[in-house]
C-alpha cells in the first residue's frame, strides 16, 4: 500500500496521510534543484538529449570513469528490472529482508529468493562465512549498500572478496547504492567499470528527493551494460529531471544541511523513543532508526492505519517486530512518537 492507494480507499486527501514507508530526503530536493527544474521547463516543447550529455559528463569526471560506463534510466528500479529480463536468473542471494518492490520484480521475474538472514547482534552484517558458500547455488547476488531495510553496510573488503569469488564465472553482483548519500560508504566503481560481473546502481529518487522524476543510472562494463539496455532501451531522461540531479550533484552544501537535520532528528526523537515503555531505538547509521518492539503488539500496523499513518514493518531472527522509522520533519517525528506511545500504552492496559 502507498500514500495514494491509502488515502483513495479512506476517501481523504493525501495530505493527511503521513508516510512512515518512504526514505526519502526530509528535506526535499535542493534548491538549487528546484530552481534548475523552473529554468528547463523553458525548454518542455524540446525533445529530450537521449544522451544526457551534462549530467553524463559531470558523471563520468566525478568518479574518474569513461562516459559509456555510465547507464540512465528511470530510477534505478526499473535498471534491475531491465538486468533480471535480460540475465533471467533463477535464483537470487540477498540480505533479508529486501523492500517490497524487489520482492515485486522477482516475482514477475519468477525469480527464487535465497534469503541471507542478518543478526540484530552483529547490527545485521553479512558474515563472509555465510555468504561466499550460498554464491554457489546463485545466479545473481544483490547487495544493497546500505540495506534499506537494516541499515547495515557492507566493507569494500568484503565486496572485493564478491567479486573474487565470482570471477570467470557468468554471476552477477548488484550494488544498490540508493541510501549512499546518507551514508560514507566506499564503492566498488574502480572495479565495476573493468569486470563483466558488476553492476552498481544509484538513484536521485532518495538522498536528492526527485523521486517524482524517476531517474537512476548504472556503472558496469559494456558487457554487463548490455545486459540491461539489451533487453529494453530504458528510455531518454526527462529534460526537466536530469537538470535537477546535475544541479543537486553541484550543491556541495546540500549534502552538509541533510546531515546536520538528520543529526538532530535523530537525537529527539532517540530521547523521544527512551521514554517509551516496551519499545528500543536502534540507531542504524543511516537516515533511519529502527524500533524493536519489546512486548508483543496486536496488529500493529493496523493500528497506525487507523491513525492515517503508513508503516513499514519486519520480522528479525527471532520473531520479534521491528519498525523501521525514516525520520521526517519535527511536526511529523513528533506525531509518529505520540503514536507509539498511546499504542504501547493501550497495550500494557489490555
Amino acid at each position: 500500500m502507498d500514500t495514494y492507494d491509502y488515502a483513495e480507499g479512506k476517501g481523504i486527501s493525501t495530505r493527511q496521510v503521513l508516510d512512515f514507508t518512504l526514505l526519502t530526503n526530509p528535506l526535499g530536493p535542493s534548491g538549487k534543484a528546484k530552481h534548475a527544474m523552473r529554468k528547463a521547463l523553458k525548454e518542455a516543447q524540446l525533445p529530450p538529449d537521449r544522451q544526457t550529455r551534462y549530467l553524463r559528463g559531470f558523471i563520468a569526471r566525478s568518479e574518474h570513469v569513461a562516459p559509456e560506463n555510465i547507464l540512465f534510466g528511470h530510477g534505478s528500479t526499473q535498471l534491475l528490472d531491465l538486468l533480471l529480463a535480460g540475465l533471467k536468473p533463477g535464483r537470487l542471494l540477498a540480505p533479508s529482508p529486501l523492500p517490497a518492490c524487489c520482492v515485486r520484480l522477482l516475482e514477475r521475474h519468477r525469480t527464487e529468493l535465497i534469503p541471507l538472514v542478518p543478526s540484530e547482534a552483529r547490527q545485521f552484517a553479512l558474515d563472509a562465512a555465510q555468504l561466499i558458500p550460498a554464491l554457489v547455488g546463485a545466479d545473481m547476488l544483490l547487495i544493497p549498500n546500505p540495506h534499506p531495510m537494516t541499515g547495515s553496510v557492507v566493507s569494500l573488503g568484503l565486496l572485493r572478496e564478491i567479486t573474487d569469488a565470482l570471477d570467470g564465472s557468468n554471476k552477477i553482483l548488484v550494488i544498490d547504492e540508493g541510501l549512499a548519500g546518507f551514508v560514507r560508504t566506499d564503492s566498488l566503481v574502480e572495479a565495476a567499470v573493468h569486470s563483466a560481473n558488476v553492476l552498481i546502481l544509484r538513484t536521485f529518487s532518495l538522498f536528492h528527493a526527485l523521486a517524482g522524476m524517476r531517474l537512476g543510472y548504472a556503472l558496469g562494463s559494456q558487457r554487463v551494460l548490455d545486459l540491461v539496455a539489451g533487453v529494453a532501451e530504458p528510455g531518454p531522461v526527462s529534460t526537466v529531471a536530469a537538470a535537477g540531479a546535475l544541479a543537486s550533484l553541484r550543491d556541495r552544501g546540500f549534502s552538509r544541511r541533510t546531515g546536520e537535520f538528520l543529526a538532530a532528528e535523530k537525537a529527539y526523537m532517540t530521547a523521544k523513543l527512551d521514554r517509551i515503555t516496551g519499545i528500543r531505538p536502534i540507531d542504524t547509521g543511516c537516515n533511519f532508526l529502527l524500533v524493536a518492539v519489546e512486548l508483543p503488539v496486536t496488529d500493529l500496523r493496523s493500528r497506525f492505519l487507523q491513525r492515517h499513518i503508513l508503516i513499514e514493518v519486519f520480522e528479525e531472527e527471532k520473531g520479534r517486530e521491528l519498525i523501521r522509522l525514516p525520520l521526517r520533519r519535527r511536526r511529523e517525528n513528533a506525531r509518529f512518537t505520540r503514536t507509539l506511545a498511546r499504542i504501547m500504552a493501550e497495550e500494557r492496559m489490555a
